[in-house]
């Protein structure tokens, strides 16, 4: 009988201004897609410890391939980090926004001001929505595992 453990090394790295984790990413190849997902959330658990949506956010993007980096950022009433946002979406090749339909006024118009500065950095290409099977946008945890499908920003 023959055993074998297969094992990759992951760098996870994250972003803290004044308390608030901003965004965190996980790194396995650098030389392959790199994708960040932008959610309506706190970010919760430690550095090496990930909550439920980072979970799924990382085991769909391995369903589709997507292991090179994967970038979470967490967009919430306190965090309203702008220039970061933009620097992460330069270096992602795929942008997901994946905050859902129900969102606080000021996390509304932070998405707006995201989506418009992304227009003028010529960047809009890599913007998607998560949606459900009836185009309603979505945050990870509303599709309850089903598929992600994924509709342009306009």
């Amino acid at each position: 009988m023959v055993e074998q453990v297969q094992t990759k090394v992951v760098t996870v790295s994250q972003k803290v201004v004044a308390g608030v984790v901003c965004w965190k990413r996980w790194s396995w190849k650098l030389q392959s897609h790199k994708v960040l997902v932008i959610v309506n959330q706190v970010a919760t658990g430690t550095l090496l410890v990930d909550s439920p949506t980072d979970w799924l956010i990382r085991r769909e993007m391995a369903s589709r391939g997507m292991t090179g980096e994967v970038t979470v950022a967490y967009l919430d009433d306190g965090n309203d980090e702008l220039s970061e946002l933009l620097a992460l979406t330069r270096r992602a090749d795929l942008v997901v926004l994946a905050t859902g339909s129900k969102v606080s006024l000021v996390v509304d118009q932070q998405v707006r001001m995201y989506i418009q500065q992304c227009r003028l950095d010529n960047q809009i290409s890599k913007l998607h929505w998560l949606m459900n099977s009836g185009g309603k946008h979505v945050h990870p945890v509303e599709l309850n595992g089903l598929a992600w499908q994924l509709g342009p920003v306009r």
